[in-house]
């Protein structure tokens, strides 16, 4: 139902895309802008609905969520699953602004992710081992931004770069249990560009490890979501900030699991 749900809006959001392109008149592109926005809009709300009213899916928030449409701001993230796009924009878009993020060049061909990715026009990142990837990747950051213009938005960045798993943990020798260590180049620039944007950090914990597809078949029915808001004009360092945060999402995790491990010995006894 949510991918005929994301389906419904793509003609949509093509026709905006394109009258944009072949119409690049200032108020053209207001009103596609606009258009684009409430398309966006509404798809979540029924994403949301599908996940909380038919899926059963209850999002346990602490903390508070952004309330203002017209703020511009920077969401940052620990990355589980494909599934923490959808849960992050049921939870920010409906009160707050649209989310914009930065793409794998190889999500495109995603069917229906990829295709809405491209209407919407998400930079994209070209990674890999090619000379000079990373610096590709800063220069997408930049422009990204710089394109944002005084547009209200919510600008997510993955820190860890990737998904977690228990292999990549292992592999990329993870001071954490729970995460992966935090890349902090990509989230500089975002900081160097919009000095004054609000931070919403937020860690998403799951029961256990699941996959897009498991949460999507209603198996997931609670979504633990802690929410921090903070200034990037009160950052000092970056690195020992972003470090600090994910210290304090270790503890969160650990802290749950110690819960969950407690509740089933109690119901074993």
């Amino acid at each position: 139902m949510i991918t005929a749900d994301l389906l419904l809006w793509i003609p949509f959001l093509v026709f905006f895309a394109l009258l944009k392109a072949v119409l690049p008149i200032a108020a053209v592109k207001r009103a596609c802008d606009a258009c684009t926005d409430q398309c966006y809009r509404t798809a979540v709300s029924v994403n949301a609905w599908l996940l909380e009213g038919v899926l059963g899916l209850k999002f346990n928030i602490i903390g508070q969520l952004p309330q203002g449409r017209l703020q511009r701001m920077l969401v940052i993230s620990n990355h589980r699953s494909w599934f923490d796009i959808l849960a992050l924009q049921t939870l920010i878009v409906p009160q707050g602004p649209i989310i914009k993020f930065l793409i794998k060049k190889e999500l495109i061909y995603v069917p229906v992710v990829g295709w809405i990715c491209l209407a919407l026009n998400f930079p994209r990142l070209t990674r890999g081992q090619q000379p000079g990837g990373r610096e590709k990747d800063f220069d997408s950051v930049t422009s990204a931004v710089m394109e944002l213009d005084n547009s209200p938005f919510a600008l997510l960045n993955f820190i860890e770069g990737t998904r977690f798993t228990s292999a990549k943990r292992d592999s990329n020798k993870s001071r954490y249990q729970h995460l992966l260590n935090p890349k902090t180049g990509g989230f500089r620039i975002m900081l160097e560009n919009l000095p004054h944007a609000d931070i919403i950090d937020v860690t998403l914990i799951y029961p256990r490890e699941m996959n897009f597809w498991e949460c999507l078949s209603g198996r997931l029915k609670q979504l633990d979501v802690h929410v921090s808001c903070s200034k990037a004009d009160d950052i000092g360092d970056i690195k020992q900030w972003v470090n600090a945060r994910w210290d304090k999402k270790e503890a969160l995790y650990q802290a749950n699991h110690a819960r969950l491990n407690n509740q089933m010995n109690n119901g074993m006894n």
